[in-house]
This record gives structure tokens, C-alpha cells and sequence, in this order.
């Protein structure tokens, strides 16, 4: 990102957040190195070939659906030329062209491999239903989306057909996703990385952080297609309803398979976003309708599930925020617990955060959103009525709320005495202890970075 975009950046956020979330936010940056010093490698030679001669999934084809709109014929070049260079060689590439210039096309006819379908729109309907004319056309197992001026890594389809394979009868998977990173308009240098967790329930609702690549069951995605009244954020309300579609399914049969293991994250970076003037991922001011939509489709979530909450715009641009009324427990049956920070001198004190200063927002902004943890902190945590039980066997305590969201009280004496023992180490090793009790019951746990004790 250049120095003119950073600056017009920091004084949109001054506008919307004030001076002193962005002095923090400024601070954060200069000092915080996420993966600052990234550099993209390509698989070796020796990688690749071993890829192209391995036979042991080539069964599973791959619909590659792209959108295309005026597309410049060097970006579209680059698109397909990834495509062919792919060492899994079992998929299609479906480019549905709603330009009224000749480019597409043109670029199209400079390629003879079969595997390359074009399909002319008789008009422009907009990245939805341009994709989901793909989408009728799609032959493949799988169907991935592919913007028109991104690239694939040469390894992409090959990882995902693996991530497939593993995962067997019941088990395999509906959705798989992978970590991306950013590419500049030649395509030859790569920066800010998305290394992404394995699916989190309550992330998803904060923002699209699955976004690419991403491929969906065929027979899924010819099912709920895309929508053309979330045009901006489409992908994100198709993964929506993915999701939304598996936790009812959890909540009418308990024996179904958890969704987790129904969408599965390849954690290698195979997708490479192109940053350019129009382009969200380098201008988001660029396309704020985008955000907007998205917002509509998390409230569309929100009734789908029967959750009674508001949704409204975090102080992240692109970034959400469910308000539960009353308390979240009551909506939602799959939580086993919620719980907030624990903060001394300025700093958290426990968790996957641990040192990390509070007014910081955290590699992604993951310190400011909502989450689902292995491990809560019990000086900062309320349980479901249903799960208190677990609570008191592994405490040997009675179950006593200290979420500070629904209480001041002080800490219990035996919390306060477990805070000094062993330097606090008894305090960690028993919040993972019931961490993991609660989770083997088959309960989230909800972290909601709101609520801090100090």
C-alpha cells in the first residue's frame, strides 16, 4: 500500500473512531510486526513434479467459475496461465463474460485448451448472477470462486482435492478454504499475508475472513446460489448460509456431524489477491455498498437462526459486531460459556492474547472481535445453565458467575487464592482443563473482548 493510501486511510479511521483510536491504531502498526517481513515461495520444482505425478486423488473435479467484466486482457492472462499451471489437472475453468467490449472474449480465444469453457452473457447481470450462470454450467465435484483479475498458486487445486481426500463418507467436507496473501497490479510481489484459523463460528459473524480460495460442494451451491440483493458482499452470504444450514442442523439432531468437520481450512497460502486502484483489497473506500451488504447478511443470519440481536458496523471497516439483547447464553444453546479479558497494568493477563496491550486490535483485528477459544479465563466467565455441572466437577467449587458483563462482584477467595499459586500457572493449567471438558461436551466458548476485568 502506498504512503498517499496509508495516510488517506489513518484519516478516514480518524473520522469515524476519533484522534485516540487512531494514535493506538498508528502506535499498533509501527510497533506490531505481523508478518511484516513475508515474502511468497513458490513450491520447488521437485514439489511441483512430485504433485503432478501423484495419483492418489484424481477422481475429484474442480469447477473453477469466474465472473468476468471488462476484464484487462493482461489480468485475465494471468488468471488462466495460473490455471494451467496447476499440478491437479482434473478441473474446468467456466468464465461467464458479461462485457459489451470484444476483450474477454478476444483474451479467451488465444487459448486452446478444452478445459477452458466461455460463455457469452447476453447482458451485464452483476457479479451474482453472472456467477451463478457459472454455476448452472459447473460439471465439477466442487466449484471454487476465482475473481477475475486474482491469481491461483500452480499447487491450489492440488491442496484442496487433499484436504478433500482426508476427510472421508459423512465427514467430507462441504467447504474448504484456504490462507491468501496480497499481490501488487504486476502480479510479482506478494505482502500481507491471511493466515487464517481453522473455521471459528463466532469469527465468521464478525467479518469474511474465509473470502479466498474457497471451494463449495457443486451440488450445495447449485442449491442456494448466489444472491443478486447481497451483490458486494455475495460470497460472504453464501458462506452464511452454509454455516447457518449446519448449525441448525446441529441444533435439530444432536448426533449430526459438527460443523467443523464439515468445513475445513488448508492452511497454506494458495490464492493471490490483486491490489489495484479499484480493487477493495487495496482501496476499501472503494466499494463501502460492499460493507453494507454484508451487513444485511448477517442480519438475514440472525432471523434464519431466531437469535434475538442487532447487528452494527465495528469501528473496522469491513468488521461486524452481533448485539445480543439481554444475554447471548439465551440464544444460543451451542455456547458452553462466555467470557471477556482479564487486564493488569494496561496488558491481558491470560490467554492466547496473554501480554499483548488492551488498547491494541491484534494480528486481523481478532483481539477486537468475537471468537470461539479453546480456553476462557474462569475470573471472567459465565457458564450455561446446562454446562455448570462440568464447572463445579473440574473446580470442585460451586458455580458462582464472574462474567463482569453480568456482575461486579468480586472473585471468589478460591480464585483469588488460585491466582497466586504456582505463579499463576494452577490458574492457566485449570482454564484449559475446563476448557477442554467443556468442549468435549460438545460446547463453544465465546470470547467477547467487551468485557474486561481489571
Amino acid at each position: 500500500m502506498s504512503l498517499a493510501q496509508n495516510i488517506k486511510k489513518t484519516i478516514n479511521y480518524s473520522r469515524k473512531n476519533g484522534y485516540s483510536e487512531t494514535f493506538f491504531a498508528a502506535w499498533e502498526r509501527m510497533t506490531a510486526n505481523y508478518h511484516r517481513d513475508y515474502t511468497y515461495r513458490k513450491p520447488s520444482e521437485d514439489e511441483l513434479a512430485r504433485q503432478k505425478n501423484d495419483k492418489s486423488v484424481k477422481d475429484i473435479r474442480f469447477s473453477i467459475l469466474v465472473p468476468a467484466f471488462e476484464t484487462q486482457a493482461v489480468y485475465l492472462k494471468a488468471l488462466i496461465d495460473s490455471c494451467l499451471e496447476q499440478t491437479y489437472e482434473n478441473w474446468e475453468l467456466i468464465i461467464t463474460d458479461g462485457s459489451k467490449s470484444d476483450v474477454v472474449k478476444e483474451t479467451v480465444a488465444t487459448y486452446s485448451d478444452a478445459r477452458i469453457r466461455y460463455e457469452r452473457l447476453g447482458e451485464n447481470g452483476g457479479i451474482a448472477e453472472n456467477t451463478n450462470k457459472a454455476i448452472e454450467l459447473a460439471e465439477g465435484d466442487y466449484c471454487g470462486l476465482l475473481d477475475h483479475d486474482d491469481m491461483l498458486t500452480p499447487d491450489a487445486l492440488y491442496e484442496m482435492a487433499h484436504a478433500i481426500k482426508n476427510k472421508k463418507d459423512e465427514k467430507r467436507p462441504i467447504l474448504v478454504y484456504s490462507d491468501e496473501d496480497k499481490c501488487d497490479s504486476s502480479g510479482t510481489s506478494f505482502y500481507d499475508p491471511h493466515f487464517k484459523l481453522d473455521f471459528n463460528l463466532d469469527l465468521i459473524l464478525t467479518n469474511n475472513y474465509i473470502c479466498h480460495f474457497t471451494v463449495v460442494e457443486t451440488q450445495l451451491i447449485k442449491k442456494l446460489s448466489i444472491r443478486k440483493e447481497y451483490d458486494g458482499s455475495q460470497d460472504y452470504d453464501l458462506v452464511l448460509r452454509i454455516v447457518s444450514t449446519l448449525l441448525l442442523r446441529e441444533r435439530e439432531n444432536a448426533s449430526a456431524v459438527r460443523m467443523e468437520e464439515k468445513i475445513v481450512h488448508v492452511p497454506k497460502v494458495l490464492y493471490h489477491w490483486r491490489c489495484h486502484e479499484n480493487s477493495t483489497a487495496d482501496n476499501p473506500q472503494s466499494k463501502m455498498y460492499a460493507y453494507e451488504a454484508g451487513k444485511k447478511a448477517l442480519i438475514d443470519f440472525v432471523n434464519r437462526m431466531g437469535w434475538k440481536g442487532d447487528v452494527r458496523h465495528n469501528k473496522h471497516l469491513g468488521f461486524y459486531r452481533i448485539e445480543y439483547r439481554n444475554n447471548v447464553l439465551t440464544h444460543r444453546p451451542d455456547l458452553a460459556a462466555v467470557g471477556g479479558y482479564v487486564a493488569k497494568h494496561g496488558k491481558i493477563a491470560s490467554g492466547i492474547y496473554r501480554g499483548q496491550p488492551l488498547v491494541y486490535a491484534g494480528y486481523m483485528n481478532r483481539m477486537d472481535l468475537y471468537q470461539n477459544i479453546d480456553a476462557l479465563d474462569i475470573r471472567n466467565l459465565e457458564v450455561n445453565k446446562e454446562y455448570q455441572p462440568i464447572y463445579e466437577k473440574v473446580t470442585g467449587h460451586s458455580y458462582e458467575s464472574t462474567f463482569v458483563a453480568e456482575t461486579k462482584r468480586e472473585l471468589p477467595q478460591w480464585i483469588k487464592d488460585l491466582e497466586k499459586a504456582e505463579g499463576g500457572h494452577a490458574l492457566e493449567k485449570l482454564n484449559k482443563r475446563l476448557g477442554a471438558q467443556l468442549r468435549k461436551a460438545g460446547g463453544r466458548l465465546l470470547l467477547d473482548p467487551t468485557c474486561v476485568r481489571k
